[in-house]
């Protein structure tokens, strides 16, 4: 067998070499030697089929065979572009990069709407030189890419079938591995730089905090180009051993019970996703999964946004049936700069919730009350992984005690050291007490060393003094009408007028009569909850909301959009908290931007 540098003992309670002294590549390697026949994925190409598995000894193989490849027609240290659905090419893909000691490029799911300009904006900003994908990919992006397609190679990953060299030059510990892009729910998509030592690090704290045991299977529809998807999932069934199965996205977004019946099917112990993953499943026909069981999900994590305490509640109550335990809850915390988990709730321990004062939170403080008007419901992300540090940042660079809100900052092994491109200067970073913390862009606060995750910074309103989340507001708003959620609502100022709030829903065939009475409730809420005087309310169709490649609102990009009169209304209307007469919906294909 092949030597390592020492070994240490992992979440499994074997010995895997230490996250401090190898690579990536070195990780595939061992685990192939280990365990040759794993089958570290089942890939289920309609949502419900398997369509093709891959064992840990493949993708060793065909890993060093698009090595030898890569290595013939690019320098190493290149920084290649995987460009690829859901399926096991990803992986092939990123280990091929990886054994040629080169940087894979991650961000672009070729499915998504406007794909195409995020390949040509990531090529440009990674500077890349190649992009690696299935050939019938690579030739209809190569053709509609026409900025950037004489700049890269384009590498069909079908070679690596076909090749007979291998190579295996893994790169260091401390090289640079990974360029994962964000989403770009707030601003433009950044390059997160990810050393080996980073993913190691994170891959063994996602062990340890979620309590991965040796052949446990997880179940994951989330973009591999996406941080949740490719470190939550499959790279993590290779740093412990087990078993990812997985779907395409669109699959899980066209119906949601195929997520669940893959977790009742292969008996998974853990799968999760962004919160509105579950709000989705509220929707679920129960007939159609009658013969469900749930029994076997002991890990159902909950991130990438913020968390709704009646969703969860929700879906207990409705699958509890189907022997889904409420102790399975995990809401956690984590983003791509810190290359994926922050915080995760222990394992055995009933989700933490606190209800605090909105008004005292908009001050900076975690006060309790019982007023009902004033109660928002926070949910815990748990304690933070080992070696991790976070301080609590308010606006004037003040460190926050327990129960003070503020900007989070972090530093830790696992967290990157920046960005490249035209973000490369940009990171906001933090020294305190000798060390160097970088801003996550996300508001929270402390107690007990949980910490609670309250919305992104970027996308704060501020009315009349008062610090508004959207988050906050769509919830609220879910309260009365069940429909609206988190996957179809965006919340932002109206540019040119801070104290008016627009709030903006998706609705496929919304007659008047429903409007109206949506606008009804909105309303309500935003003036008697909220202290909002006036705004207006606008209804969209469905795809008039615009997401980011994991399937969150993007509220800043829906907002531009919309002021650009690139998404069709359907309905609008202005509202005042002192107009109480009755109204006339008007119904419009633009929107009025008003002047600066």
């Amino acid at each position: 067998m092949e030597k390592f540098p020492s070994l240490v003992l992992g979440p499994n309670q074997e010995q895997i070499p230490d996250w401090r002294q190898i690579s990536l590549a070195e990780l595939c390697r061992f685990r192939s030697m280990v365990q040759p026949d794993l089958e570290i994925m089942s890939f289920l190409g309609d949502g419900i089929h398997e369509t093709e598995t891959l064992t840990i000894e493949r993708l060793d193989r065909q890993a060093s065979h698009m090595a030898a490849w890569l290595s013939k027609v690019l320098p190493p240290s290149s920084k290649v572009m995987l460009l690829f659905e859901n399926g096991p090419d990803y992986l092939i893909g990123l280990f091929g990069c990886a054994y040629a000691g080169m940087v894979a490029v991650s961000g672009v799911y070729p499915s998504d709407f406007g794909s195409r300009d995020r390949l040509n904006y990531i090529v440009k900003d990674s500077e890349c030189s190649a992009i690696l994908g299935k050939k019938k990919v690579l030739e209809a992006f190569q053709s509609e890419c026409l900025e950037v397609s004489q700049e890269v190679f384009w590498i069909p990953v079908e070679i690596s079938e076909t090749y007979y060299k291998k190579v295996y030059n893994p790169s260091l510990n401390e090289d640079l591995a990974l360029i994962q892009y964000t989403s770009g729910s707030t601003q433009n998509p950044k390059g997160v730089i990810l050393t080996n030592r980073n993913i190691l690090f994170n891959l063994l704290q996602q062990g340890q905090k979620f309590g991965y045991q040796k052949g446990d299977v997880g179940v994951s529809w989330l973009p591999l180009s996406h941080d949740m998807g490719l470190m939550g999932a499959a790279l993590m069934a290779i740093g412990a051993g087990g078993k990812c199965v997985l779907l395409p996205p669109e699959t899980f977004l066209k119906d949601p019970s195929n997520w669940l019946r893959a977790i009742s099917k292969y008996g998974a112990t853990l799968s999760g996703g962004p919160a509105f993953a579950y709000q989705m499943c509220l929707n679920i026909n129960e007939d159609t999964i009658d013969s469900l069981d749930l029994s076997t999900w002991d890990q159902a994590f909950v991130g990438s946004e913020s968390i709704n305490r009646k969703v969860l509640e929700q879906f207990e109550v409705k699958f509890s049936k189907y022997r889904f335990k409420n102790l399975a809850f995990c809401p956690c915390y984590g983003l791509a700069e810190a290359t994926l988990l922050v915080s995760a709730k222990e394992r055995n321990l009933l989700p933490l919730f606190i209800t605090v004062s909105r008004e005292k939170l908009s001050e900076g403080y975690i006060v309790e009350t019982e007023n009902l008007e004033d109660q928002r419901s926070i949910v815990s992300s748990g304690n933070l992984i080992d070696e991790t540090q976070a301080v609590i940042v308010d606006s004037n660079m003040n460190i926050c005690s327990d129960r003070e809100c503020g900007t989070i900052y972090l530093n830790g092994p696992s967290i990157s050291s920046g960005y490249c491109g035209r973000f490369s200067k940009n990171i906001e970073s933090f020294n305190y007490e000798g060390k160097l913390y970088i801003s996550t862009g996300d508001k929270g606060f402390f107690i007990n060393q949980n910490i609670y995750i309250i919305g992104r910074k970027d996308n704060e309103i501020n009315v009349n003094g008062v610090l508004l989340d959207p988050e906050d507001i769509v919830f609220s708003v879910n309260e009365v009408e069940d429909k609206l959620s988190q996957r179809n609502c965006a919340v932002f100022q109206k540019t040119g007028r801070h104290e008016s709030i627009v709030f903006v829903f998706g609705a496929a065939n919304l007659e008047e009569s429903v409007f109206t009475s949506i606008f009804r409730n909105i309303k309500n809420i935003l003036c008697r909850k909220f202290k909002v005087s006036n705004g207006e309310i606008i209804a969209v169709s469905k795809s008039g909301i615009v997401r980011t490649p994991s399937g969150k609102v993007s509220m800043k990009k829906t907002q531009q959009h919309l002021e650009d009169g690139r998404i069709d209304i359907v309905f609008r209307k202005e509202f005042s908290s002192h107009d109480n007469s009755s109204f006339h919906v008007r119904k419009m294909k633009t929107y009025e931007r008003s002047s600066k």
